[in-house]
């Protein structure tokens, strides 16, 4: 590592570094000259290289880049032997434009001449990967990381050789050896990026919108600053975006700028400007080999980038042909075909993915589509040789792009008619991502009122997306509920029949939508919380029946489940810091990480490794051995990944998040109204208005009463905010440091619960790590709140009152100091105890619970063992409730009559975790008549598939329920009966959260 060099010290300055200035023009040499000698006093920053790139032509830009970027410039360039860490995940530099930024690369490859020739070589070869045994393919991939290291080119080889190569477990060791060769052990962001880029387990839809909310506060309009970005459009998308495209490729490494000069040649009819720029400024040697290995590479047959089976699929899902092309494309950017191809989707496609982050409307480049009728096609395979032709096949998602093509032309957009928009809504996909708020308000303007309702809809899944402010969709929600009212009588399940969706598309925009919040501010037909829960719950059981999911059917009855447990305390006190577990957990399940798949599909084997390491480790879901053997801390890095992101959406995502409740709090003015309203009480009472009104006291006190409204607002947008650039006082910080101590023990804590509990856990899992990570802030912004803010204004109005001394103008100052120090305190208490939504109960409550809705008060549940009264807490109180509610009331209706039923618990904590193992029994008393029947029932319901659709058509219940819970929790059903005489016996295991008695929760 090399030691950074002290500001006062002489930087030691290549004597080609000075003879480039030279190949300045003479009206930037002296300039140029001027951040020279700066940086030989001190260090080469962002703005000491920008000035140097500040150039307006070809040739000062080329003379720029062999400054900086030449062997021995002023970055110190290395261009071999890259490790993942040697890569910057984001830059800060000016862009310039696409010609400029052209010959800066230019220059940078130019003064690599040698390397340079070899890199074109070496990704003509690695152009041909899969035309080659899978071994010679690995070989390939060994040789370039050797020479190369880490690029981002290298990683979407890598990538897609792990992903789609049919690998043995020889060829795997060897992928995994080429993998460490480009630094993975100690920076694996890059790869996993890569991952996420191509991997149909992603959704690109969510892995985008996730990236532009973590990054949206620092792209400051240029979003390819950033790689993880930049590489979702991963060819430029217009001249002007040429220049961006260059830079961060220069940033990145030489073979990454090689493959964008190869990209350009590749499109250089539609982007002539920057192609002339290569073809003046590139060296005519590297630009003849660099011309010839294209026309090499364009004369080959395209790769088969989909598996048979996939090639025959016909989906409507993300694992659509077309869609599936267009994210592994960016493996293949050095074939022509692949690359346009690539081009034309990202122009649309990629180019609305991150337009939430562009300072202006977006321009669109993409090519015209004006023919409907196409649109109209039924779905088909599509084929790559029929792109852009009119006897294309469409698929779901190249429908989705050509009629985004369409609508590029507003008055195509007012052209649609309401059948045309309902059509165009069941046989697209992600519209609520890829629509932007001015084309729906046009849609919503035009639309019947039919067709209105469900853009209505739409919209509100796009605010629901896109925006930090909840009401921001008020028009949508107000034509939605007036449509429902004058059409369904204000029932929301008449409505959501009446639309009767057939797509899961459709389907997606409504249960999106339709959320318990937003059905909560349809204040007109919904009345109440209870309404909503009921409304949402009806929502998800209609449209889980008529497509079969059960992941909806299941979701209904965790909404009722969380009503019946809740009924042992408020779901929801609003006088302390709230997060919506719940909802939390829904969406770490909606929108998992690269890292989250991955360690789900690692965790049997890790487990496996931590209980046995010399045991021989076959893992599930294609994981292979040496997953384990070569990276022993994947799980640690994976763990730490996953807990970084989950818990910046615990801080500030808009819908569940702490950022939502300080949101609430300040937006709604709850802040202000307590802390000003108890002073107004004080300064309005009749009996000091002797004393305060038209006298120098009473003006001193309005000089301070302003003071205090402008520490107020201080509050409101300085301090009780998340940290970042803007804010460096925000008490509340969104960030995991991993070198924190608390943080150290609730990431071991974290990964060995992980460790010995099934993937399934792992969402709620994470949701009790933030909640212990968030402790101490809370803690800390309680204290600072009730103490240093209260001191502050109590000194202040010492100060503003120091020369009032009499009485009654000391008896008025004793009554505000008496209110402030009251209202900061209730405003810290905002702070002190966590309140997470999860009720903490015992079995013998949750048993309580079902006799109670069973009505046998007179004859209780006896629960008998060891820890019965132990409280449990999260999501596994909803598993216990559920499960017992299933088998206590088959006990109730089956059973002998006034028969006992006893529930017997055995449970053992599990070392170094907060969970509990727990083995729970169900006994009851055979009926006098039909115990044979009822004994042959419950067996032929052990014996059948728990996730069949008949959980679906018949009801998701009984024993299958509790198969199914048990499933989700361990990995497979526990569910076990047996007969003892005339009596029969359920049981089940799972593991259990218990309750933190140090924290409360």
């Amino acid at each position: 590592m090399k030691q950074q060099m002290k500001p006062w010290q002489v930087r030691p300055i290549d004597p080609a570094v000075m003879r480039s200035l030279n190949h300045f023009s003479r009206g930037r040499r002296n300039a140029v000259r001027g951040v020279v000698g700066a940086v030989r006093q001190g260090t080469l920053d962002s703005k000491k290289i920008d000035s140097i790139r500040a150039n307006h032509t070809e040739a000062d830009m080329i003379a720029a880049a062999t400054m900086l970027e030449a062997p021995n410039g002023l970055r110190k360039r290395e261009i071999v032997g890259l490790v993942q860490s040697d890569i910057p995940p984001f830059h800060k530099l000016k862009a310039y434009a696409g010609p400029l930024e052209a010959a800066y690369a230019c220059g940078f490859i130019n003064a690599w001449k040698d390397q340079a020739l070899l890199a074109i070589q070496a990704i003509n070869r690695l152009s041909r990967l899969t035309e080659v045994p899978v071994a010679a393919a690995i070989s390939e991939l060994r040789e370039f990381a050797e020479t190369w290291g880490a690029s981002s080119y290298l990683a979407s080889k890598i990538v897609f050789a792990d992903q789609f190569f049919d690998i043995n477990e020889k060829e795997q060791k060897e992928l995994a050896t080429v993998i460490q060769m480009t630094g993975h052990s100690d920076d694996q962001t890059l790869h996993y990026t890569t991952l996420e880029n191509i991997d149909a387990k992603f959704s690109i839809f969510i892995v985008a919108q996730r990236r532009a909310n973590v990054f949206n506060d620092y792209v400051e309009g240029d979003f390819r600053r950033f790689y993880s970005l930049s590489d979702l459009v991963s060819t430029p998308v217009s001249n002007e975006d040429c220049g961006p495209f260059l830079l961060r490729a220069v940033c990145s490494s030489l073979i990454d700028t090689v493959r964008a000069l190869w990209s350009i040649v590749n499109l250089k009819g539609r982007l002539p400007s920057v192609y002339a720029a290569i073809e003046s400024n590139l060296d005519a040697n590297i630009f003849d080999l660099l011309i010839s290995c294209h026309d090499e590479v364009a004369a080959l047959t395209e790769p088969k980038l989909l598996s048979v089976t996939e090639s025959t699929h016909d989906s409507s899902s993300e694992d659509g042909h077309s869609l599936l092309l267009w994210r592994r494309s960016a493996a293949f950017l050095e074939f022509p075909s692949l690359c346009r191809y690539r081009n034309d989707i990202d122009c649309v496609v990629g180019y609305r993915l991150i337009s939430p982050l562009l300072s202006e409307p977006p321009t669109w480049t993409g090519k015209k589509f004006n023919n409907f009728d196409t649109l109209k096609k039924p779905n088909g395979r599509f084929e790559l040789s029929t792109h852009d032709s009119e006897d294309v096949s469409l698929d779901t998602f190249y429908r989705t792009y050509l009629f985004l093509r369409f609508i590029q032309d507003p008055m195509n957009l007012s052209l649609l008619s309401s059948e045309d928009v309902l059509q165009i809504f069941d046989s697209t996909m992600r519209l609520e991502t890829l629509l932007l708020e001015p084309e729906l308000k046009t849609m919503h303007l035009n639309a019947s009122d039919e067709a209105r309702a469900l853009i209505s809809v739409l919209a509100l899944s796009l605010y629901r997306n896109k925006s930090s402010d909840p009401d921001i969709d008020f028009d949508f929600r107000e034509s939605l509920v007036e449509f429902i009212i004058a059409n369904f009588e204000g029932s929301i399940p008449k409505f959501i029949d009446n639309l009767a969706p057939s797509s899961s598309e459709v389907a997606h925009y409504i249960l999106t939508s339709l959320d318990e919040v937003t059905l909560q501010k349809m204040y007109q037909i919904v009345k109440s919380p209870v309404e909503a829960e009921n409304a949402r719950r009806e929502i998800l059981t209609s449209i889980g029946r008529r497509l079969g999911k059960i992941e909806y059917i299941v979701e209904a009855q965790a909404i009722e489940t969380r009503a019946k447990v809740a009924k042992l305390k408020s779901y929801f006190d609003a006088s302390r810091m709230f997060v919506d577990s719940i909802a939390m957990k829904k969406w770490l399940s909606s929108n998992p990480s690269s890292c989250t798949e991955l360690y789900k599909a690692l965790l049997p084997t890790l487990s496996t490794h931590v209980s046995s390491p010399d045991s021989a480790l076959t893992g599930t879901r294609n994981v292979k051995e040496s997953d384990i053997v070569e990276f022993p801390d994947k799980d640690i890095y994976l763990v730490e990944r996953i807990a970084t992101e989950a818990f910046r959406e615990f801080c500030v995502n808009n819908e569940f998040g702490i950022e939502s409740y300080l949101g609430r709090r300040i937006r709604h003015n709850t802040l202000h109204g307590v802390m000003t309203q108890s002073v107004d009480t004080v300064l309005q009472m009749s009996e000091f208005n002797p004393i305060i009104k038209g006298t120098p006291f009473g003006e001193a006190l309005k000089i301070w009463q302003h003071s205090f409204n402008v520490f107020i607002e201080r509050m409101r947008k300085e301090f009780l905010q998340f940290r970042n650039d803007a804010r460096p006082n925000a008490l509340f910080n969104s960030e995991i440091d991993p070198s924190d101590t608390v943080t150290k023990r609730n990431l071991r804590q974290l990964l060995n619960t992980l460790n010995v509990s099934a993937p399934e856990m792992l969402d709620e899992l994470i949701v009790t790590f933030c909640w212990g990570q968030i402790g101490p802030q809370l803690e800390a912004a309680s204290s600072y709140i009730r103490v240093k803010m209260m001191q502050q204004m109590t000194q202040q109005l010492d100060q503003a009152l120091q020369r009032f001394n009499g009485p009654e103008e000391l008896k008025v100052k004793s009554a505000l100091e008496s209110v402030i120090t009251s209202v900061f305190a209730q405003v810290a208490s905002w702070f002190q105890a966590p309140q997470t939504g999860f009720v903490p109960a015992s079995i013998v409550e949750i048993c309580n619970i079902v006799d109670l809705e069973a009505g046998r008060q007179s004859t209780p549940t006896k629960v008998v063992g060891d820890r019965q009264n132990v409280k449990y807490f999260g999501l596994s109180v909803h598993r216990l409730y559920d499960c017992l509610a299933v088998l206590l009331g088959n006990a109730f209706k089956h059973g002998r009559p006034d028969s006992d039923v006893t529930v017997k618990v055995t449970t053992a904590p599990v070392q170094t975790t907060k969970l509990h193992a727990l083995d729970v029994a169900v006994r009851s008393s055979l009926p006098i008549e039909g115990a044979k029947e009822c004994i042959e029932r419950m067996q032929a319901a052990l014996g059948v598939s728990e996730t069949g659709r008949d959980m679906v058509s018949e009801g998701f219940s009984g024993i299958k329920k509790v198969k199914f819970i048990t499933r989700l929790n361990e990995g497979k059903s526990t569910v076990e009966v047996g007969v003892d005489g005339n009596d029969i016996e359920v049981r089940f295991r799972l593991k259990a959260e218990v309750v933190d008695e140090e924290n409360g929760y």
